[in-house]
């Protein structure tokens, strides 16, 4: 795994090409390590996740490390669990840049981020089965955003998805021609907004999965007032009643 910075954008990049980019012990530990450095860094904006090459954005788990290693199959699933719950409750927006073949464990990755896009010629499937396996972790995930029968089917049958069925899905919110353009354009969208919004909002969301509408309308209501009191909201107020660009501050 490798990581650059380019200003307040972080691109984290799972650097194993020759398998497929998949996620042995050592690449689950250092994606955690670079996400907690850059976490604590308060110019960071936006993290992009991908794969190295052109071929796969994330293969799943490196079966034949795991294979050779079965003590560390159980230590591998908690820690594989601890980065998707990172990555999902990460203090800034994570966008899955999908460069190729999303499969198994790499749809945990996908769906943790909070946006992905995907190169027209990436393709996505669940082959656990194939091989006596479940993608348990994934189902957290997965079955909140297509449905319990929709998910079930995915797993059940490891029929492999196109990019443009990935969408339809809700997998991916953008498929496009050229990913580097693409990524960028999105990342420069993200960058125009508040950075308190993104950060408020995003938690408040998260906290809220999961709860009861009753219980989650007050609580919502207390991130709301708690959002409205920053300087960013008094500036983007400010500025929109003085009909000027906005200056953020992510207080």
């Amino acid at each position: 795994m490798s990581w650059t910075r380019n200003g307040p954008v972080a691109t984290f990049t799972l650097d194993r090409p020759g398998a497929r980019n998949a996620l042995d012990l050592a690449t689950i530990d250092a994606l955690l390590a670079a996400l907690d450095a850059n976490a604590r860094d308060p110019d960071l904006r936006v993290v992009v996740l991908t794969g190295a090459g052109d071929k796969a954005f994330c293969s799943g788990a490196d079966l034949a490390g795991l294979a050779a290693n079965p003590g560390e199959r159980r230590s591998a699933g908690r820690r594989y669990a601890h980065l998707l719950s990172q990555i999902h409750h990460y203090p800034r927006p994570v966008i899955a840049r999908v460069n190729g073949a999303c499969m198994a464990g790499g749809w945990g990755l996908l769906l943790a981020c909070d946006l992905a896009i995907a190169a027209e010629s990436a393709t996505f499937q669940l082959p656990e089965v194939n091989v006596g396996m479940w993608p348990m972790m994934v189902g957290a995930l997965l079955v909140p955003l297509v449905g319990r029968r929709k998910a079930l089917e995915l797993a059940l049958t490891a029929r492999k998805l196109d990019a443009a069925e990935a969408a339809r899905l809700g997998l991916v919110n953008e498929v496009v021609a050229d990913l580097d353009a693409g990524t960028a354009a999105l990342v420069a969208t993200l960058l125009r907004v508040s950075p308190s919004a993104l950060r408020i909002g995003r938690h408040a969301w998260a906290d809220a999965e999961g709860m009861a509408v009753a219980e989650a309308m007050p609580m919502l209501a207390e991130a709301l007032g708690d959002l409205m009191e920053t300087e960013d909201a008094v500036e983007g107020f400010t500025a929109f009643l003085q009909k000027r660009p906005p200056t953020w501050r992510d207080r």
